[in-house]
């Protein structure tokens, strides 16, 4: 697949996975959109692929809000109408049981995993269909296909997003988004 000139929007971008897909997408010509709550980390993933592209745009964003990420795709959307390529790769795991965990901890890995993915793919979608082009990639783990001791919610919020991924995939059939 051709990524040249293509725009690439990545959440979780600070580290990781989020990095390390970053880093390949811009040798492959890719314009690279940087998302992530952690700015300073963002602006040391964006002084990295300096060296390989000079076009990298940083937005400071916590996907589990939906006004930031209102926010976040006004300006991308105005700066480049569209993404070719929609990575939803923020997300994170507390590692406790569940009665051992609060509400807000469980409740704060379904909103950063799962509607993270939700507010991002409502935001940048209905561009992707006007063009009759684009691509989404959810990241999930393993932990999408069956559940864990002393990762419940996190197995949880992994498990929603597949199953949003699935129907998706069918509701986009025809529609040149994949």
């Amino acid at each position: 697949m051709d990524f040249k000139e293509k725009v690439v929007l990545i959440t979780g971008a600070s580290s990781g996975i989020g990095r390390a897909s970053a880093i390949k997408f811009a040798k492959k010509g890719a314009k690279i959109i940087l998302v992530s709550r952690n700015k300073k980390k963002l602006e040391q993933v964006q002084s990295d692929l300096n060296k390989i592209t000079s076009s990298v745009l940083v937005c400071q964003c916590d996907v589990s809000d939906k006004n930031q990420v209102q926010n976040m795709a006004k300006t991308v959307l105005e700066k480049y109408g569209s993404v070719d390529f929609l990575v939803n790769n923020a997300g994170f795991a507390i590692y406790d049981s569940v009665v051992n965990l609060t509400i807000e901890e469980i409740e704060s890995q379904m909103s950063t995993n799962y509607f993270g993915m939700v507010y991002c793919i409502k935001n940048f979608l209905p561009s992707m269909i006007q063009k009759k082009s684009g691509h989404i990639v959810n990241v999930a783990s393993v932990a999408a296909s069956f559940g864990l001791p002393g990762i419940a919610p996190y197995c949880a919020s992994k498990f929603a997003m597949l199953g949003f991924s699935e129907g998706l995939k069918h509701e986009l059939k025809g529609t040149g988004v994949g």
